[in-house]
């Protein structure tokens, strides 16, 4: 497989690989809906064999099945599955933001609020997911994506379980990520649904405590933590909260909850105790004969080294105590403790003083030193500073200069080339939201000339340059709205739609002013259309879409009615 990036596959265009492990992922560009695609490229290692490849090959599209199938605000949205020239691809939703685990890695851990809120949408996802018949099989930080726009979505399908065909894992087969396996999944047996609820247990047990549960310097050591030891609750969660934490991770699956709602509904019912003050006390544990188990319910794991298990030494040994004080020998003879002579001083006092006043002066010395090229770099960067100001000035008066009767695409190259020579962040800054403001009129007019794919760039570069600025989320809101018009599908005019509600949902979130209520108005009408698009064909997924738009219509509009009149026509 070549490092180098190909140019196209299928009918997307390549912009960049973004990511490469098993696979290979490219941001691509998918020219006929206008929209930015993640795509996932099949790789095949060097050397492989015949049977090899088919394998490769079924897994590849058992996971475009599986993530295919699904279609939930909480999970990543498959548009297709293709083939070119032997190649095998999966086209994806492409996901902004970052992964839980750039954040843990960033904070260390997350407020309780933060990590509960996360588990519950992932949760969501899993009640969908569970019931439409697939089992994750690999729930961990690095595949929860958290977006810009507050959402979370549950990626990487690639060892997924169909609970409706064959499984393609052998009995003893072990696929996954140690630290978040249940150890059921561990030691290679039959899984279900529990499985993703024990592992969503261990990311829940980490956000909280910023570390995991079954900590190991070697595979070997976390299996056996997960199949023989019990997890410390976390001092930063409640009791009410631990309780949930702990039932996920239960080693029998069937002492775990039931099922992800049934999860779900207990982590809600935590909090609404905790949001209460009753958060109680922790109840006494009386002894239990039946539960847990005797013995180790894992036997294949046994201590990291293989060896038995010695007995408890006594309470109040100490191995260098001399037998005069009569304590409990254990494991025959206790060795008898004589403390070696005092060693004889390195160094003579006098020495000692002398070095001392040495390092002193030494010190003394560094630090004028120091302090000197300190002084000398701070009179330079004044210096520096003063001609990068003197020469921006310059550059920003020949900016504002610039003949506005020049075509737009002639002012806006003059424009780009003399910010190139800015030296000031804030000046760039500054002339870059000059600069958005003149692709915005750049693509209102190609949008009048009903050029969408010339208006879109234009629009998209408005915001790359001015990112807080919602009116170009509005104007590629209102692109998308008028291309939905126009399509000859309903399939193609409801992802326009969704794509439209996006740019207008991102509007929303970044407008503090008084239009706030109007993008709001207008992301809930395209999340309208979308459903309606959609309710032939899948009515939950349409639901879905009206449940989003109840969030945004303002109260007592005409959007807002339409909602409710075609959710109650939907669940009726």
């Amino acid at each position: 497989m070549s490092s180098t990036p190909p140019q196209t596959l299928g009918k997307y265009q390549i912009i960049r690989e973004i990511a490469r492990s098993n696979d290979i992922v490219y941001e691509a560009y998918d020219p006929l809906m206008n929209r930015r695609v993640a795509l996932k490229e099949l790789a095949m290692p060097g050397g492989s064999t015949n049977p090899q490849r088919e394998e490769r090959v079924k897994r590849f599209l058992r996971e475009a099945r599986a993530a295919g199938s699904l279609t939930h605000p909480n999970i990543m949205t498959v548009f297709e599955v293709g083939e070119e020239n032997g190649r095998y691809f999966i086209a994806m939703e492409y996901l902004d933001g970052h992964t839980l685990r750039n954040e843990l890695d960033t904070h260390g851990f997350l407020p309780v609020d933060r990590a509960v809120e996360i588990a519950r949408d992932v949760l969501d996802g899993l009640v969908y997911m569970h019931q439409s018949g697939v089992i994750h099989r690999d729930i961990k930080p690095e595949n929860i994506q958290l977006l810009s726009d507050g959402r979370v979505k549950l990626t990487d399908f690639g060892i997924a379980r169909l609970t409706f065909e064959p499984n393609l894992t052998m009995d003893g087969q072990v696929f996954g990520t140690p630290s978040y396996m249940s150890p059921e999944q561990v030691v290679g047996r039959e899984i279900d649904a529990r499985s993703d609820l024990f592992s969503l247990g261990v990311v829940l047990y980490e956000m909280i405590a910023g570390q995991k549960p079954f900590p190991g310097d070697s595979v070997v050591a976390i299996t056996y933590a997960i199949t023989n030891k019990q997890p410390e609750a976390p001092a930063q969660a409640p009791y009410a909260l631990w309780q949930v934490i702990e039932r996920a991770l239960d080693k029998s699956p069937a002492m775990r909850p039931g099922s992800a709602k049934a999860m779900l509904d207990s982590l809600d019912e935590a909090m609404r105790s905790l949001q209460s003050g009753q958060m109680g006390m922790a109840p006494t544990v009386m002894p239990n004969p039946t539960y847990p188990p005797q013995g180790n319910p894992y036997p294949m794991f046994q201590t990291p080294s293989g060896m038995p298990v010695p007995p408890p030494l006594p309470q109040g040994y100490n191995p260098y105590a001399p037998p005069s004080q009569g304590q409990t020998t254990v494991h025959g003879q206790i060795p008898v403790y004589y403390p070696p002579p005092p060693r004889r001083p390195l160094f003579k006092p006098e020495t000692k003083a002398f070095f001392a006043r040495l390092v002193a002066t030494l010190s003394i010395l560094g630090t004028l030193f120091a302090l000197i090229v300190v002084g000398i770099n701070a009179i330079s960067t004044v210096l520096d500073r003063q001609r990068q100001q003197e020469q921006d000035r310059s550059i920003r008066g020949q900016l504002r200069n610039v003949d506005p009767s020049l075509p737009l695409d002639q002012q806006i190259r003059a424009r780009e080339d003399r910010i190139q020579s800015l030296q000031s962040p804030v000046a760039v800054q500054d002339e870059n939201k000059a600069l958005a403001v003149l692709y915005e009129q750049q693509g209102k007019k190609e949008l009048d000339a009903r050029d969408l794919t010339a208006a879109l760039a234009s629009f998209q570069r408005a915001s790359e340059l001015d990112p807080e600025n919602p009116l170009f989320y509005d104007d590629m809101g209102a692109l998308y709205a008028q291309a939905a018009q126009t399509l000859p599908t309903a399939d193609q005019r409801m992802e326009s739609w969704q794509s439209a509600a996006q740019e207008w949902m991102t509007a929303h979130r970044l407008d503090a002013g008084p239009r706030k209520p109007m993008f709001g108005e207008r992301a809930a009408t395209a999340l309208y259309n979308a459903a309606a698009a959609l309710a032939p064909t899948d009515s939950m997924q349409a639901r879905n879409l009206l449940y989003d738009a109840r969030r945004y219509a303002p109260t007592g509009s005409e959007v807002a009615a339409a909602v409710e009149q075609l959710l109650q026509r939907l669940s009726g």
